[in-house]
């Protein structure tokens, strides 16, 4: 960690453009943690604010234990939606999921893994995925575009 000392603010510019946040990160420097068992998502979390957290979903290894399952169990988020965006990759826990693709799973209703992908992710070692995870404590209310692009059998996917 090296510290920095500016001789102005960084806010006191000409040009400034308004931005509150004179700093950026990239995706691609998101180390999560890994483990020999399955992690919970929070290990995936890169923001905390007050009303959210992101979570950044990256190439990394699989849990390493030789009798682990790594795809994702199912689950229900009592108190947040969650809302993903399939950025690039292979998304293992899903089917006929591609790249540019959002899914919204509200509060508490339950989602996990496609039927198949428990089983085809064992013996897998590594993921390739990109995908940014919103969790929002407070619920998501549509769009008429959002509901314009809706693929009305994406519920059924889970069948």
């Amino acid at each position: 960690m090296y510290d920095m000392t500016y001789a102005n603010h960084p806010f006191d510019v000409v040009g400034w453009d308004g931005c509150e946040y004179p700093y950026k990160t990239s995706i691609h420097n998101f180390e999560p943690i890994t483990g020999r068992i399955h992690q919970p998502p929070p290990v995936h979390q890169q923001f905390d604010a007050n009303n959210f957290v992101i979570c950044s979903f990256v190439p990394r290894l699989y849990d390493y234990h030789p009798q682990s399952i790594p795809a994702p169990y199912n689950h229900s988020n009592i108190d947040s939606d969650e809302l993903l965006y399939y950025v690039d990759g292979d998304f293992m826990s899903r089917k006929h999921v591609t790249r540019g693709m959002l899914t919204l799973h509200p509060a508490g209703i339950p989602h996990g893994p496609h039927p198949g992908a428990v089983e085809k992710s064992i013996g897998q070692t590594e993921t390739k995925e990109l995908a940014v995870m919103v969790d929002t404590f407070h619920p998501l209310h549509l769009t008429e575009e959002a509901l314009a692009i809706e693929d009305a059998s994406y519920k059924n996917s889970w069948l």
